[in-house]
């Protein structure tokens, strides 16, 4: 007898990632681009203002801490500066990387309702840490004026690498949503490998050169300082603001380069393909 079933089966490819889906839904990208930052400050006393704040305080704990006290070298580098330098790469990167790790499961009553590019609220809630890190730069520039002028220091000339940070910011957004986007994919079958992001996010902080420098690492572990893609994107950020950096070369841009392709690509594909049928294990 034949049968009446009809398998109705998708004919997406893996590499479908309905890129110009995203163009034709640009008013909902704008759209949660608004909702995320406005949400986020919403019935707060200071606002935007907590950006700010967060990174003077972390700054200045970091300066009294392993500066005064801990006596870190910061390599000639002002103090504040240079831990003002490095927690606001850190902090961007963090960020970003705590919104693809929660990225499906954040958003599955919306996923759950109705139709749009996946991709949609991952790049729309990082492009509020977009925003972040802007005021971050805008207060390094103010700190960095009032610095030079109070101790009458002459700052080194601009950095013509500066031509760098739009790539250099834009490596740490793919870094940060790979490695999210891969924890979130495997975390849906496997909930108590959410708990891996708070670690992770620990475990990076103290594995990349954020509170200390590149100098202070011993020869022999070049090679595994080298693997970590953060610590070229942190020293890059201090060499385009401070000037210099040990951690600005090649030993350190190529394997950063790669393995942040590597873990941004791998983890796209593994959303893009768990997204189809996560609502299933939620």
């Amino acid at each position: 007898m034949k049968s009446n079933f009809i398998n109705i089966k998708a004919k997406k490819s893996l590499f479908d990632l309905e890129l110009k889906e995203i163009f034709k839904y640009r008013d909902l990208f704008y759209f949660l681009i608004r909702r995320d930052f406005v949400s986020s400050y919403k019935q707060t006393i200071l606002g935007p203002a907590w950006i700010v704040i967060q990174a003077l305080l972390g700054s200045a704990i970091f300066t009294i801490i392993f500066g005064e006290i801990a006596g870190i070298s910061t390599d000639g580098h002002p103090a504040f500066l240079f831990y003002l330098a490095g927690n606001l790469a850190w902090q961007f990167f963090s960020g970003v990387f705590a919104i693809g790790s929660n990225a499906l499961q954040s958003n599955h009553n919306l996923f759950s309702k109705v139709y749009f590019p996946r991709l949609i609220p991952p790049f729309a809630q990082s492009s509020t840490m977009l925003i972040n890190l802007l005021i971050n730069l805008l207060l390094f520039a103010v700190s960095a004026y009032v610095y030079y002028y109070k101790t009458g220091v002459n700052p080194s000339s601009l950095n013509l690498w500066v031509i760098l940070l739009p790539l250099i910011t834009l490596q740490t957004l793919f870094l940060g949503l790979g490695l999210g986007f891969i924890l979130s994919s495997i975390s849906i079958r496997y909930r108590d490998l959410g708990r891996l992001a708070g670690l992770m996010s620990q475990f990076i902080m103290y594995a990349s050169p954020v509170i200390y420098t590149i100098s202070l690492i011993p020869d022999k572990y070049n090679f595994f300082i080298s693997l970590n893609p953060l610590t070229f994107i942190v020293e890059t950020y201090r060499f385009i603001l401070l000037g210099k950096a040990s951690g600005f070369s090649i030993e350190y841009a190529v394997p950063s380069l790669l393995i942040t392709i590597v873990l941004f690509i791998s983890g796209l594909l593994l959303y893009n393909k768990t997204q189809r049928s996560y609502v299933d294990f939620v």
